[in-house]
C-alpha cells in the first residue's frame, strides 16, 4: 500500500506537470510537488534514497547561479545530474525535480544539486539528506517569512544539530554572520578571498581568478559572482571532479542574462540589489535606459520595505521606468535617490515603452516573480534549460 500510494503522487504529479503546461498556467515546477506531496508526504525522502550523493545549497543570494556552475562542472565530469532547475526552492520544488525525471524500474542520477529557500532549508535538509551543505551568505530579506538574521542562522545551528555528523558543512569564511555555524557542527570546511588570486573584474564582460596554478574565467561580472564560483570549485574538489576552466559557462535566465538590446540582472534584497548596481553603474552610458520591476507576490516577499535600504543612489541618472504590482512605492524610492522615473505597472508595456526609440543599451532590473512575467514576454527567444 505504501509503494502503491507513492506511485499515485507520481503519477498525480506528472499529471499536474503536464497539464500546467498543456494550459500554459505555469511550469510545472511546483505545482506537482504541492499535490503529489498532499498523497505522499514522504515523497522526497523515499525518492531521493535512488541518488548516491546529494548537494544542498542555501543562502540569501547566489544559490542559482552556483547550483548552475557545480551542475556545469559535474556534467562536464560526465556527471548525470538532477536538480530544481527552475529556482523553486521550497519543498514542492524539491519534490517537482524528482517526479519530472523519475523513471521505472529506477533513475540512474548520479548527484543530486538542490537550492533551498533559507527557511525550507530547516524543515527540507533532513529528508534530503545531503553529502555536503554549501552556506553561501546570509543578509535581511523577506522579514516577513525569514525574519532577522540572528533567527535565520539561529535555526541553521539548530538544524544542523540533528544531522548526520558525516556531512560536510561548507562555509563562507567571509561572511561574519555564518562563524556561528563552525560552533553547530564538527565537520565544517571554509572558503573565501584567502583562496583566490589575481582577481580581475572585467566589467560587464566577466570576471577572472586565480586558485592556487589554474586561471578560472567566467563570463559574469562582480565579484558576488567569484564568490558563487568559488563555492561550486570547492564543491567539486570535495566530490574529487575535475574542475577546468568555465568559459563556455552560461548563466540562468535573468542572472546577468544578455539580450540583443540589453542585460537583465535579478535583484530581491538590499545586499543583492546593491551589488547589482555597483556593478552595472560603471558601465552605464548616456544613451542607455534603465528598467525596474517590483512585485510583492508570495515568492517576492509581500514586504517591499527592503527598497530602502538598496542604494539606488548608485544608480546613474538615465532615463528610467519602473513598473511591477509595487510601481509607485519604488518611484517613491527612486524619487530620493534623486533619480526620476516613468512609472507603468504593466510590465509588457513597460518594456515596450523602454525600448521604444532605444539607441543604446536596456538595464533590467526585475524582482524574482518579475522575471519570471518577464521570461513568458521574452519566451520565443531565451529560457533554454539544458
Amino acid at each position: 500500500m505504501p509503494y502503491m500510494r507513492l506511485l499515485l503522487a507520481i503519477l498525480a504529479g506528472k499529471i499536474i506537470a503536464l497539464l500546467t503546461r498543456f494550459f500554459h498556467i505555469g511550469g510545472g515546477s511546483a505545482a506537482p510537488g504541492l499535490y503529489a506531496l498532499k498523497i505522499e508526504p514522504k515523497l522526497i525522502e523515499k525518492l531521493i534514497i535512488n541518488i548516491p550523493k546529494n548537494i544542498v545549497i542555501t543562502g540569501t543570494n547566489g544559490k542559482t547561479t552556483t547550483a548552475r556552475i557545480l551542475a556545469h562542472i559535474a556534467q562536464e565530469a560526465g556527471l548525470k545530474v538532477i536538480r530544481n532547475h527552475t529556482g523553486s526552492n521550497l519543498e514542492r520544488g524539491i519534490a517537482s525535480a524528482l517526479i519530472a525525471d523519475y523513471r521505472l524500474p529506477t533513475t540512474d542520477y548520479r548527484l543530486g544539486i538542490w537550492e533551498l529557500d533559507e527557511a525550507a532549508f530547516n524543515s527540507v535538509v533532513p529528508k534530503i539528506k545531503p553529502d555536503i551543505i554549501i552556506f553561501l551568505n546570509v543578509s535581511r530579506d523577506q522579514l516577513d517569512r525569514y525574519g532577522e538574521v540572528d533567527k535565520i542562522v539561529n535555526d541553521w545551528c539548530d538544524t544542523l544539530s540533528k544531522l548526520d555528523p558525516k556531512t560536510t558543512v561548507l562555509i563562507n569564511a567571509d561572511e561574519p554572520d555564518l562563524a556561528k555555524l563552525k560552533n553547530c557542527f564538527s565537520n565544517t570546511k571554509e572558503f573565501g578571498k584567502k583562496d583566490l588570486k589575481n582577481i580581475k573584474l572585467n566589467g560587464l564582460n566577466g570576471s577572472e581568478f586565480k586558485i592556487k596554478n589554474l586561471i578560472f574565467k567566467i563570463n559574469l561580472p562582480g565579484m558576488y559572482h567569484i564568490y558563487d564560483a568559488l563555492a561550486a570549485i570547492t564543491c567539486a574538489k570535495l566530490l574529487n571532479l575535475p574542475v577546468k576552466n568555465l568559459t563556455n559557462f552560461q548563466p540562468a535566465f535573468g542572472r546577468f542574462e544578455k539580450l540583443p538590446f540589453g542585460y537583465i540582472f535579478l535583484i530581491k534584497n538590499p545586499a543583492g540589489a546593491t551589488e547589482v548596481f555597483k556593478t552595472i553603474a560603471p558601465h552605464v552610458k548616456p544613451r542607455d535606459r534603465l528598467l525596474l520591476a517590483l512585485n510583492d507576490n508570495i515568492a517576492d516577499g509581500t514586504d517591499v520595505s527592503w527598497i530602502w535600504d538598496s542604494e539606488f543612489e548608485l544608480l546613474p541618472k538615465n532615463h528610467t521606468y519602473v513598473s511591477g504590482t509595487r510601481a509607485y512605492d519604488l518611484a517613491v524610492r527612486l524619487k530620493y535617490a534623486d533619480l526620476k522615473a516613468v512609472v507603468e505597472p504593466n510590465l509588457k508595456k513597460a518594456l515596450q515603452e523602454a525600448r521604444k526609440g532605444l539607441k543604446g543599451s536596456l538595464f533590467i532590473m526585475p524582482t524574482y516573480t518579475a522575471m519570471l512575467e518577464l521570461q513568458k514576454i521574452l519566451k520565443k527567444r531565451y529560457w533554454e534549460e539544458t
